[in-house]
């Protein structure tokens, strides 16, 4: 008698099946998969039926199975609906109008609202790149991993909900890290973005039961079934990719055009300089001005919304026709432009605020236009409680320390490379420290600079400031006064810049 055992025809047979079942994931031998002795009876094999009145192991195996998938699919829903959240934050990222009403029922429709205090700080991006669009990538390729598997089998099912809890797990301390720097670094919460920190929370207790199962995704893969879930979903993935890219690429170039017409000059495409033919920039701007032309059209035919902006922009202009003429101090005001220009515009502004980046960029396109007649003067109204009384919250921490170093700079002539310094890469909380690093890299002297900056006198010219804007009705950043009045809409500035200049006897303004 050897060592090795000849089996019987129906022994073979049964064998087969067992393997079959097992290989096409029918028969899941994995951690969670009945032992050799709840299979049912087959000829030769010597097992054994249960006893009498014990529930089937085949219905405690396919209960365990209905359990696993619908842990699956729940999971696949809440990765899908991280997607979406993300999404929106991305379009807020960006001011898409649409998202940012949808996060301002939220948040708060403010400036001051903990969203947009979020989303203007430089925690809101990883190398240039919108943590909102990560999260779309990363939420939708686990989906398509996910759904993948689902359709492969329990086996491969289980594995990949076990990279899924890897993942997500990952993602929770990311999350963690992310709520750090909003309490302490931004001193302002997000609720949308706390949204999908607890729907991840949600996908990964969902996950949970199949924790350990990733140890199966090798052996997995090895299988025929396997290798087309990871080929599919590397494929699905790469174009995922590219489509993200791409979308980032577009919302970014929207978000420029917003803020080269901010002020009222026209379309994109006019205010943007030429692109490279072939390019992909000059792409959009050919999507862009198609774009504008269909809106033509489409004002020409619906009459109603043309009506309604005419009426917002005959009241603003009555306002500004209306109101009185504001006695403003320029003197040893920063400005830009010529000393003794006919329009007179006093910009109160401030440095963290991330709209007033977008108006620095749209007078940068504007004031070459203008013929030498209008100056632009720049002075501080920090959102700030520490040096400003006058905001019911603390909306840009830091601010202040920027707006007395722009006093500073000011004394040392540096104040429009300082200005321009800390508008290209706005700090977070900034403290005296880090002005004083920013100012010498203006080109300022550091030593008379730290001096200027702890002296109570500065104090004193920031606070005079502030108290004169408050006095002329300055509640919010930007805030725009031409020749004395307060101007109620921003981006009414051009149209009403033309009619001061008309009103004086002077030669219009260049259209282009």
């Amino acid at each position: 008698m050897g060592l090795g055992r000849s089996f019987s025809g129906d022994e073979r047979t049964a064998m087969v099946v067992l393997e079959g079942a097992q290989e096409t994931g029918v028969l899941d031998l994995g951690a969670d998969a009945p032992s050799a002795e709840a299979v049912p009876d087959a000829p030769g094999l010597g097992a054994r039926n249960p006893p009498t009145g014990s529930p089937a192991p085949a219905r405690a195996d396919g209960g365990h199975r209905y359990a696993a998938r619908g842990r699956m699919i729940l999971g696949i829903v809440l990765c899908l609906a991280n997607t979406f959240v993300s999404g929106l934050l991305l379009l807020h990222h960006h001011g898409e109008e649409l998202a940012r009403t949808a996060v301002g029922q939220a948040c708060g429709e403010s400036a001051e609202s903990g969203c947009e205090v979020v989303a203007g700080s430089r925690y809101s991006e990883v190398a240039g790149m919108p943590l909102a669009a990560v999260g779309v990538f990363f939420y939708a390729s686990l989906a398509l991993l996910l759904l993948l598997a689902a359709m492969a089998g329990s086996t491969i099912a289980g594995a990949a909900s076990g990279v899924g809890v890897l993942a997500l797990g990952a993602s929770l301390i990311v999350y963690a890290v992310l709520l750090g720097f909003q309490a302490i670094a931004i001193h302002a919460f997000c609720r949308v973005c706390l949204v999908t920190y607890v729907v991840a929370g949600l996908s990964l207790l969902a996950l949970l039961p199949a924790r350990g199962r990733h140890a199966a995704a090798a052996a997995a893969v090895r299988r025929t079934g396997g290798r087309l879930v990871l080929l599919s979903w590397t494929l699905l993935t790469a174009l995922l990719a590219v489509a993200v890219a791409a979308s980032e690429t577009m919302l970014d170039y929207r978000q420029h055009a917003r803020a080269v017409t901010m002020l009222g000059l026209g379309g994109p495409e006019s205010a943007l300089p030429p692109a490279a033919p072939g390019s992909l920039a000059e792409r959009y701007q050919e999507r862009a001005r198609r774009a504008a032309e269909r809106a033509a059209r489409l004002q020409e035919i619906l009459d109603d919304p043309k009506q309604l902006d005419q009426y917002f922009a005959e009241k603003a202009r009555r306002q500004y026709d209306q109101a009185p003429i504001q006695a403003l101090n320029t003197d040893g005001v920063p400005f830009r432009g010529p000393a003794h220009a006919q329009i007179r515009v006093v910009e109160y502004s401030d440095f963290l605020c991330p709209y007033c980046r977008e108006l620095t960029n749209a007078f940068g396109h504007y004031l070459p236009r203008t013929e030498d007649r209008v100056t632009v003067f720049y002075k501080n109204y920090p959102l700030d409680q520490e040096c400003n009384v006058n905001v019911t919250r603390t909306v840009h921490p830091g601010s202040c320390w920027l707006s007395l170093g722009a006093i500073c700079a000011t004394d040392q002539r540096r104040f429009w490379p300082y200005h321009d310094l800390v508008f290209s890469s706005p700090p977070t909380a900034p403290q005296a420290a880090d002005v004083v690093r920013l100012a010498t890299a203006a080109g300022v002297d550091p030593s008379t600079f730290q001096a200027c900056l702890q002296a109570p006198a500065t104090r004193d010219r920031l606070a005079a400031e502030i108290s004169e804007a408050y006095g002329a009705g300055v509640r919010a950043t930007p805030t725009l006064f031409i020749n004395g009045k307060r101007l109620p809409r921003v981006n009414d500035f051009a149209s009403t810049v033309s009619r001061e200049v008309v009103r004086q006897g002077l030669p219009p303004l260049p259209t282009r």
